[in-house]
């Protein structure tokens, strides 16, 4: 949705990197998990970008210690939130991904709380709209 605004690669990279972790953290990347990775892919111009097989993971503070831009940390925070809440599960591991996000990117209390309450009225919104294209009259 705002991954358009990235421009510099490494920040698409640990972006694509971040997103796969927190798709596959509890155990398995669910349909509307992997539908948002592909999606995000082509938005960033990345159609090919594959994670690395084997090897050892970056820390988060490794991966996005070097984003310092407020609208670039913005916009993975926003769209990662859309990730962690697309299977409709919030699971420890996700709560964890979040928490040390919020920490590293030293976001608030209320601004966490602003960037979740805008998810969940995405996915109403999403529905909404599902109910819209299937039957007019039932919304």
């Amino acid at each position: 949705m705002f991954l358009h605004f990235i421009e510099n690669r490494d920040h698409k990279e640990a972006f694509l990197e971040l997103a796969h972790r927190v798709a596959k953290c509890d155990g398995f990347v669910n349909r509307n998990e992997w539908n948002y990775i592909r999606s995000w892919k082509l938005e960033l111009g990345m159609e090919d970008w594959e994670p690395k097989p084997g090897g050892e993971e970056r820390s988060l503070s490794e991966l996005i210690g070097g984003v310092k831009e407020e609208q670039v940390r913005n916009i993975f925070f926003a769209e990662i939130l859309l990730l962690i809440f697309a299977d409709g599960n919030y699971s420890d591991k996700e709560r964890q991904i979040a928490a040390e996000m919020q920490r590293l990117f030293g976001y608030s209390d209320d601004t966490f709380e602003a960037f979740r309450s805008w998810v969940a009225r995405m996915g109403e919104l999403r529905i909404e709209g599902m109910k819209l294209i299937l039957d007019p009259s039932s919304v």
